[in-house]
């Protein structure tokens, strides 16, 4: 007798969540260089399809130098604040996700659950104090990447200064010309300028009736379309790049290009702005100033000298009289001593990070390398070009002028790689030292705090802090990230995976 085919259980299936997916692009090398969009999704969709994840909405930014900003990035922050039900984001890496603190702390804000792939990490609010700690430096890693290349190109416009060239957009009265990267005076608006120097000089004219002339005569700001105010008015009158002089970064070059108006001319103008100025008394400056508000109402504190050497700090009842007191500022450093001392970690803890960290970093090393052998393959193509180029011109195989043309290009090509170079070069220089300057830091923050005076004490408290409260003795700091995942470390004592019932205090 047959017996009855039994039929085999269901595998009982596994749950699936909601997630968004974002990918990011930020140049076209990145494109050649292995980081694209669809590489970038079809590790993502991999990732999701294993994981058991559902991916509800995909987000996709690709800047340029033509269009900045990040608009997928924003709707998506959009997206997760209204649907409660997806708390997951999957992103290739760190640096893809975000490009600055304020991107870190909005998503922060939204208690979401990150999955960085290529990184083998998850990041969420159960995740240990190390990992989000670790997670924090590898963010503010990314940030100094890019600052450092933005640092070498203002290098590059400071040199650009030093030649004698104004390096950015045109003031009103002069426009850019893109071919001799240089600025000259702009046939429509440059002679209205003038005139404005011309009428102020005369005395006849406040601002508020040059305003309503300069409208009268049609001179507009060439940038926004739009009437000139009293304001930019203002401004360009105590300009001295229309007499060929200018100021950048605190330094006042000697232009090479063509002059509006005389120096006289706007001396003169400048004698009309002394006669109606008032000088302003300095006030002394305090070492904490600027660090503190009122717990109480908000206020800020100020300070000020008793009895011609003791400094006290104290609220400005601006809003009225709080009931806040006063602090001598050798107590305040030693209440500030304590706020220090929370941030310092275990030199094992420390050194265990670092380490996790320089594990972390081959991503970023191979885009640099890459990025420089790219460089400098374009530099030899370019090279070889006009290698060519001369050896026909001697053949007169084509034209002098030609040969000329053809040659300023390249040269102009190769100057552009050479910075580009040089930027990559420096930039890299001090990338994989943030993370181990931080760790530093933490690790010898009190003794160093200790050994300062009280200005020094100032700078280290605002690398430290992003605001910090102050009640009748009391401070309640908020720590800038990451450090305030070290003081939330030593707190829960989470640095190895342990998670006390009771968290102990920091030694």
């Amino acid at each position: 007798m047959r017996q009855p085919l039994r039929s085999k259980p269901l595998p009982t299936p596994v749950p699936c969540r909601d997630a968004v997916l974002y990918v990011r692009v930020s140049s076209k090398e990145q494109e050649k260089e292995g980081f694209s969009i669809p590489a970038q999704r079809k590790l993502l969709t991999a990732y999701a399809a294993e994981k058991g994840l559902t991916i509800v909405e995909d987000f996709e930014d690709v800047e340029t130098a033509k269009r900045a900003g990040r608009e997928d990035f924003g709707r998506m922050v959009s997206f997760l604040q209204r649907t409660r039900t997806c708390r997951v984001i999957l992103v290739e890496k760190t640096d893809r996700l975000y490009r600055n603190i304020k991107d870190w702390i909005t998503l922060a804000d939204l208690d979401c659950e990150i999955h960085l792939v290529k990184e083998g990490a998850t990041i969420s609010n159960e995740s240990r104090s190390s990992e989000k700690f670790m997670h924090g430096i590898r963010v503010l890693m990314a940030k100094n990447y890019v600052d450092n290349l933005s640092e070498e190109v203002r290098k590059g416009m400071r040199e650009k200064a030093e030649q004698g060239h104004w390096p950015t957009i045109a003031h009103i009265g002069y426009r850019n010309n893109l071919q001799t990267k240089r600025i000259e005076i702009d046939p429509e608006r440059g002679p209205l300028v003038a005139k404005l120097f011309e009428w102020y000089a005369s005395g006849n004219f406040s601002l508020k009736m040059l305003t309503t002339k300069a409208q009268s005569v049609g001179l507009t700001n060439p940038r926004r379309g739009r009437r000139i105010t009293k304001s930019e008015i203002h401004r360009l009158l105590h300009n001295p790049i229309y007499y060929g002089e200018f100021d950048w970064k605190g330094t006042r070059y000697q232009g090479l290009h063509e002059p509006l108006i005389s120096r006289a001319l706007f001396d003169a103008v400048q004698d009309v702005f002394e006669a109606a100025n008032h000088p302003k008394q300095t006030k002394r400056q305090h070492a904490f100033l600027g660090l503190l508000t009122c717990g109480r109402c908000g206020c800020a504190i100020t300070a000020e000298v008793k009895k011609g050497r003791y400094v006290y700090y104290h609220c400005t009842e601006f809003r009225g009289r709080c009931g806040n007191s006063y602090v001598r500022e050798e107590a305040l450093s030693q209440l500030f001593e304590d706020v220090v001392r929370r941030v310092q970690i275990p030199p094992a803890i420390a050194d265990s990070i670092a380490q996790a960290l320089r594990e972390s970093q081959e991503d970023k090393e191979r885009f640099h390398r890459t990025s420089i052998l790219r460089l400098q393959q374009q530099y030899i193509t370019i090279q070889a070009r006009m290698d060519r180029a001369y050896e026909d011109r001697l053949a007169d195989r084509i034209p002098e002028d030609l040969w000329q043309r053809k040659a300023q290009a390249w040269r102009r090509e190769l100057e552009s790689v050479r910075r580009d170079m040089s930027r990559h070069e420096r930039a890299s220089e001090n990338y994989t030292a943030t993370g181990s300057q931080i760790l530093e830091l933490a690790k010898h923050a009190e003794n160093l705090f200790v050994r300062q005076d009280a200005s020094e004490q100032a700078g280290l408290l605002k690398t430290l802090l992003s605001n910090c409260t102050f009640d009748r003795g009391t401070l309640c700091p908020t720590y800038v990230k990451p450090f305030d995942l070290l003081v939330a470390g030593n707190q829960s004592g989470d640095w190895r995976g342990r998670r006390d019932s009771n968290p102990r205090p920091p030694a």
